[in-house]
């Protein structure tokens, strides 16, 4: 390999700039590219709680970097952020990165709703937002479908899986991408947008 040819491990790529530096290629758990960071730069790590670190990130060698306190091989990074449901961008991100996520909701309280595993026809009555909760939240690769989210959350290993039920009908997926946010009913043979799930709840006025 030449001076000039970025290096490719299972998914890991360091590419030397102009300025002779090291750029970390941070990936999804199935190796799609989210965006290259540069050598010391930061990301912003969001639990699934909410609570927000800025981690700085070193290049190691071309299967390794320091991320936070940590050192991980990325795609052991990608992997374990799946898990804990949390979301990671670059700090200052370009135009190019994608920084795309989504967040699966489920019923908050299925004793106290009718439509519970029911398809929108029969739910869209007494849909609400106020019925669910977030119970998951993740990165979002490029070409990453609603379909393929599916198939992730009812496999035996799925993310949260001793947490919360497989996705299923009366779910609702809110996927993010380039910053505009879309709400999908999982229905029983397909996707139904709810666009009412992301309107703000009005406020009740005060009487004077």
């Amino acid at each position: 390999m030449d001076g000039n040819t970025p290096a490719n491990i299972a998914g890991v790529f360091a590419f030397p700039n102009d300025e002779g530096g090291r750029k970390i290629r941070f990936v999804d758990s199935s190796f799609q590219q989210l965006f290259m960071l540069p050598d010391r730069a930061n990301i912003i790590l969001t639990d699934f709680g909410g609570a927000r670190s800025v981690l700085p990130c070193q290049y190691i060698d071309d299967y390794h970097a320091r991320i936070g306190n940590e050192t991980f091989h990325i795609l052991q990074f990608a992997e374990l952020q799946e898990k804990r449901g949390a979301i990671y961008v670059p700090e200052h991100p370009n135009p190019v990165d994608i920084c795309d996520s989504y967040e699966l909701y489920q019923i908050r309280d299925m004793a106290c709703t009718d439509y519970a595993f029911r398809s929108y026809e029969e739910a869209k009555g007494q849909f609400h937002p106020s019925h669910y909760q977030r119970v998951y939240a993740a990165v979002l690769g490029p070409g990453v479908l609603l379909n393929d989210l599916f198939e992730k959350h009812n496999r035996d290993d799925r993310p949260f899986g001793d947490r919360i039920h497989s996705m299923s009908v009366s779910d609702v997926v809110v996927i993010q991408r380039v910053g505009k946010r879309n709400a999908y009913y999982v229905d029983r043979f397909d996707f139904k947008e709810v666009k009412q799930f992301l309107r703000p709840r009005r406020q009740s006025k005060k009487r004077p």
